[in-house]
């Protein structure tokens, strides 16, 4: 089950691996708010799904009465939780997790942190260090953040990783509920994309042609890492031992 909340945003690197293993269920409420719904109160009434993947867009969790397509994958996302089914939240996504896990989401303005948005390390907990999702993450290659919006550590959660600028880069609820503030998924084409539409980059004040440069000096470690956690995230929904 994927939940994407914007054309930009995709699975990009997720999507070939994902598409290899798995019989994938999209639902796009950006495009059908009604149809998106209603699919996801088929998918929540019948527990039709084994894991999901809630993906990044530039709307803000605390607008969800504005953006009501948030309201169905926030719906999404409680179920899961209480399924303790697999999931992954990438950015947004891991904002919304982090909500309906019980730690609302908020602007980073509000605790005076800039825009963060580039690539940068991760600084890993000592959660993160032995966890098996960040060990992906735990090379000196950077990650790519495209965000404003923030939350503190859910109730229960395990804290996995912070950056210089923003103490919540990544959490974990359970053994298989990840929150990421990061892009693991954006390749460079998407990058692009960001980089001409997304007003964020010039709120951050960050130099657009030099990123996606580096996002393709970086390419072949994002499909890398995209590959090994689209194998962990199948392994969790088939139940393998090894995921």
């Amino acid at each position: 089950m994927i939940l994407e909340h914007h054309p930009r945003a995709h699975l990009g690197a997720l999507c070939g691996p994902l598409e290899r293993g798995a019989d994938l269920t999209v639902v796009r409420g950006f495009d059908n708010g009604p149809e998106a719904t209603a699919q996801v109160g088929r998918l929540i009434g019948h527990g039709d799904y084994d894991g999901v993947i809630a993906l990044g867009g530039p709307m803000a969790v605390y607008d969800r009465e504005a953006v009501p397509h948030l309201l169905d994958s926030l719906r999404l996302l409680d179920d899961a939780l209480r399924r303790e089914a697999p999931v992954l939240g990438l950015c947004l996504g891991s904002q919304m997790l982090s909500e309906v896990a019980g730690s609302p989401a908020f602007s980073g303005r509000e605790r005076g942190m800039p825009a963060e948005v580039g690539f940068f390390p991760l600084c890993m907990t000592e959660a993160g260090r032995d966890d098996p999702v960040m060990k992906l993450f735990s090379g000196p290659e950077p990650v790519l953040f495209w965000h404003q919006d923030t939350h503190d550590l859910p109730p229960g959660g395990v804290h996995l990783a912070a950056t210089d600028l923003y103490s919540m880069a990544a959490f974990r609820l359970g053994p298989h509920v990840y929150g990421l503030q990061f892009h693991l998924e954006t390749t460079p084409e998407m990058l692009a994309v960001w980089v001409e539409q997304s007003p964020l980059l010039a709120v951050a004040g960050v130099d657009g042609v030099a990123l996606v440069d580096q996002a393709r000096d970086l390419s072949s470690i994002i499909h890398r890492r995209a590959e090994r956690l689209a194998e962990l995230f199948l392994g969790w929904v088939r139940g393998d031992a090894e995921g």
